[in-house]
């Protein structure tokens, strides 16, 4: 629900004044697990190690259960208020002001322990807007313009799920000692029990609400832009403009493990508050810090455009840009699952996954200190894996007299970054070598065509026929490839035979993950080897040539 008032009045220049008030209420109800509530990893002719102690296996190996689903219901609301003004102080200047605010409150899925999980009060959600436009000739043809927000984002239903109540991941160890392996099940369990705790299982998702940071802070970032724009001719048109746009903090599940190897997980800003510091899982030192999320984005796009005249319009632009920090953002863009390894990220109100995961609060970038550092004891920092530098976009038209319209659209951007993964025995992809080590996926080069005709059937009746057709020169580009170096499973999970173990590492020292690699068991098979044969082919693809065909009657 939304109300807005709007008054215009004068006052050393016109103003337009607007305010309003919002309301809005979002709800989750959830009931999803495995069909038979659990699923089974076997891991043949394999020990089980953890935390760098052979816990031992059966005659065949060791299996998994996982118990995992989610199921519960919780909603939250968010009251907005809002005011602005459009000040007109000369005929030249156009001034904006404004500041919008809002009351977040973040619903728990165990109301019966606490009602709501988190709240943001006014105060602590101010949004300030504020924007310039000048005709420096006064003829509306060259004209300056700047703008300044901070934004504030929602935080995502994950974080309510995974943490206040949600989520159930309980993972149980045991030897293999039968070959009836579609007999394990979760009711059926046979084998001596592997894990640290006789009788108990690993719990990958520990409900907490007092591991919330008192102090937690609601997401936001800040923007700027600025640019000119030059009026060549009366149908033509040069703009060039630049935007700045740099993370102020996120929300994240920031976790270690415990003695007994749950993950244990603060929610929090990273590097502030209660992460401030690091939670260690091996040696080393207490007191490191918390490396703060690092976003930041700077682009130029010089562009220019013909408007409709004469039967035809034409543009044309080209973008340099930079992505740069140690957080990919939302929507994780580090935890790509290829569509050929079977799996994918879970993703709401879909029966099947995503490729990228979905956006949340509680991606993996800050789940465990190995994470944060590469195998030379740096903090992981670069560009970031959706950066393109260099971007062209070409679009134009034409309509012909007989109502016929032919239209094209093309797209040429560069690259994104690849980075190795090598996964640890805490289950962990991490970046040994930094960001970008691998190069990039080559130039994505797109081109569409539209072609339309309208025929006109008397009055304000026509019926217009479009066929448009993506991608038409069936374009496959590489999109992305198979970047983990150690041998894993095709739900990209680490094989106990090629992980590296990390346990006895301090991180800040850095270690040799080759020759970690090389000790693993795997690698101290030359006929296997510790290498994916996959590592470095390519895995995600453009997708081809697409058509469609529509009519429309339009009145």
């Amino acid at each position: 629900m939304n109300v807005d008032y709007n008054h215009a009045f004068e006052a050393a220049g016109l103003h337009s004044l607007k305010g309003g008030f919002g309301f809005q209420h979002t709800a989750n109800d959830v009931n999803t697990s495995y069909t038979g509530g659990a699923y089974v990893y076997l891991f043949w002719d394999q020990s089980f190690v953890f935390g760098g102690q052979d816990r031992g296996r059966g005659t065949y190996g060791y299996y998994e259960v996982n118990n995992i689903g989610t199921q519960g219901k919780a909603g939250g609301d968010i009251t907005s208020v809002y005011i602005q003004d459009q000040w007109n102080p000369t005929p030249r200047l156009s001034v904006h002001l404004g500041l919008r605010t809002e009351r977040e409150i973040i619903p728990s899925f165990r109301p019966e322990i606490q009602e709501n999980a988190i709240e943001f009060g006014f105060g602590q959600k101010m949004a300030p807007r504020l924007g310039a436009t000048y005709d420096v000739l006064g003829d509306g043809r060259f004209k300056l313009y700047g703008s300044y927000g901070r934004y504030f984002d929602w935080t995502k239903y994950e974080l309510s799920r995974g943490t206040y109540g949600g989520d159930v991941w309980q993972v149980y160890y045991r030897g293999l000692d039968t070959l009836d392996i579609a007999s394990l099940s979760l009711d059926t369990k046979p084998g001596d029990d592997l894990w640290v705790v006789p009788g108990g299982f690993r719990d990958r998702r520990v409900p907490s609400f007092e591991s919330t940071d008192p102090d937690l802070k609601p997401m936001s970032q800040d923007s700027y832009s600025g640019g000119v724009e030059y009026q060549l001719a009366d149908t033509m048109a040069v703009t060039v403009h630049y935007v700045h746009n740099e993370l102020i903090r996120t929300i994240e599940d920031i976790g270690t493990l415990d003695a007994q190897g749950n993950e244990v997980y603060i929610q929090g800003n990273p590097g502030e508050g209660l992460t401030e510091f690091q939670l260690p899982t091996g040696p080393t030192p207490v007191g490191q810090r918390n490396p703060k999320a690092k976003r930041k984005y700077d682009a130029v796009e010089l562009s220019v455009s013909r408007r409709f005249a004469n039967n035809y319009f034409w543009s044309a632009g080209y973008t340099w840009s930079r992505l740069y920090g140690n957080y990919a953002g939302l929507a994780s863009s580090d935890e790509i699952t290829p569509a050929s390894t079977g799996f994918g990220s879970t993703t709401a109100q879909q029966s099947g996954g995503s490729v990228a995961r979905p956006g949340s609060n509680v991606t993996r970038s800050w789940d465990i200190d190995e994470l944060l550092y590469d195998s030379r004891g740096n903090f992981v920092e670069g560009n970031l894996a959706t950066d393109r530098p260099h971007v062209v976009k070409l679009y134009g038209g034409y309509s012909f007299p007989s109502g016929t319209t032919v239209a094209a659209n093309f797209y040429g951007g560069s690259g994104t970054p690849l980075s190795t993964y090598v996964y640890a025995t805490n289950g962990y992809g991490l970046f040994v070598n930094g960001r970008g080590d691998m190069g990039r996926t080559p130039a994505l080069l797109r081109t569409n065509l539209l072609v339309s005709h309208e025929i006109n059937l008397g009055g304000n009746k026509r019926l217009r026929a479009e066929f448009n057709v993506l991608n038409v020169f069936n374009r496959k580009v590489e999109r992305y490839a198979w970047v983990w170096l150690n041998r894993t499973t095709p739900s990209i999970r680490a094989l106990g035979s090629s992980a590296i173990d990390l346990s006895d590492t301090d991180l800040t020292q850095g270690y040799d993950y080759l020759a970690k690699l090389a000790a693993t068991r795997d690698g101290r098979n030359p006929e296997r080897g510790y290498q994916d044969p996959r590592y470095g082919m390519g895995d995600v693809f453009d997708t081809g040539a697409q058509g469609y065909f529509t009519i429309r009657f339009l009145f």
